[in-house]
């Protein structure tokens, strides 16, 4: 039997323990080491149509993270503004946020307020977020992002923002091939 004391030793040293970044090998369509989905769809404004491709290659090949939010997530209020600031640290790299709220006035707001200044894209009808994996058991599980290299090939997902999330993030950095290196194959298809 456990003593009241040690019980209160065990929950004071699990309240203490830093959460850890979870890492996926898949998620929907997107697989590590596969070529990330293609997907397009209006900037917040509603003023240009962003896709993929474009993201990838303008004004220059490059590795984006991709990362899915909304304003109703108390996490991504938390992760975005994370990630901008590694993005800055990382100007090789492009932060796209895909923001899955139906409400366009609430999407500018929620990027605006987070320090965003990169690309964003509204996912209204979330028709990204489902090729992305994002719905699971009917209910949309937030926040997802994916490194993704400057050929379009997943190199990781990260499902869960823990307290090491840069210095995932950035280790996953360091090790993506260099722009003119060759592609590696595909990942095995998982059984």
């Amino acid at each position: 039997m456990i003593s009241m004391k040690t019980g209160l030793v065990a929950a004071v040293l699990l309240a203490g323990a830093t959460a850890q970044t979870v890492k996926l090998q898949e998620s929907g369509q997107a697989r590590v080491g596969n070529v990330a989905p293609s997907f397009g769809g209006w900037d917040l404004a509603g003023k240009s149509v962003l896709t993929f491709d474009k993201l990838l290659k303008t004004p220059s090949p490059a590795p984006l993270l991709i990362t899915f939010g909304a304003s109703f997530c108390a996490p991504c209020n938390i992760g975005l503004p994370r990630m901008v600031a590694l993005q800055k640290k990382h100007p090789e790299m492009r932060l796209v946020l895909v923001d899955v709220e139906p409400d366009a006035a609430a999407a500018q707001e929620f990027a605006k307020k987070r320090g965003m200044e990169g690309p964003a894209l509204l996912d209204k009808f979330e028709t990204i977020a489902r090729s992305y994996g994002l719905h699971e058991n009917g209910k949309l599980d937030l926040p997802r992002t994916f490194l993704v290299d400057a050929k379009g090939r997943v190199r990781a997902i990260y499902r869960q923002e823990g307290d090491d999330l840069e210095a995932v993030i950035e280790a996953d950095l360091a090790a993506l091939p260099a722009p003119g290196a060759p592609a590696a194959p595909p990942a095995p298809a998982a059984r």
